[in-house]
């Protein structure tokens, strides 16, 4: 029983200490906040912030870890053969993120970071589906074809957090599906006749 309520009590402390983090967030800068101001506004000691997190940096890292997380197991869950739109699975998560982790994991300086990470997981699980459907697709291939496009989602999702995270997605994802599937089709179609010709 003691042990029950020593977890509850961690899972709240922590609780408190994230939903302060991100309150201080919408005021200012993540630079600006410290864990002075996280463990005043918490109404915290020092020691209760460090016994769960080393610094506010390794606090938004596990929060950025998390978003990320989500959005892995949701593309893989919904990725198939047939629909290789995950931009929108994307966006799903984003906005019902929290809007300043968002911003933080995806800025300009942290957003290609953090988008690598996702797509660098997922990597392995989409080959066998892109690989079978288009011919005669070598690893190497594979590899050109993917870093073409979560290249280009990377940039789009970072454009989109600094353009101020509109919540209508609908035309960017329309169009970058539109990209993505002609790539894709135009790859299938020539990738017999680039192999005849080397």
């Amino acid at each position: 029983m003691a042990g029950t309520k020593n977890n509850q009590r961690v899972i709240q402390t922590k609780l408190i200490i994230r939903q302060t983090f991100l309150k201080l967030l919408k005021q200012r800068r993540f630079e600006e906040v410290t864990v002075t101001d996280i463990c005043k506004d918490a109404k915290i000691t020092r020691g209760t912030f460090y016994r769960y997190y080393q610094s506010t940096f390794v606090l938004m890292d596990q929060l950025k870890g998390n978003l990320a997380k989500e959005i892995i197991a949701l593309i893989k869950e919904r990725f198939d053969e047939s629909d290789w739109d995950i931009l929108p699975i994307i966006f799903e998560v984003l906005k019902k993120s929290d809007p300043e982790v968002v911003k933080v994991a995806l800025n300009k300086k942290n957003g290609s970071q953090c988008i690598s990470r996702i797509f660098a997981s997922l990597k392995e699980a989409i080959r066998p589906t892109v690989m079978q459907e288009i011919e005669m697709l070598t690893n190497d291939d594979f590899d050109y074809l993917y870093a073409y496009v979560t290249a280009g989602i990377s940039g789009i999702l970072i454009l989109w957090v600094e353009k101020g995270m509109n919540p209508d997605t609908s035309v960017i994802e329309r169009s970058v599906l539109s990209i993505i599937n002609r790539s894709r089709f135009e790859m299938a179609k020539e990738m017999p006749n680039i192999r005849g010709i080397r």
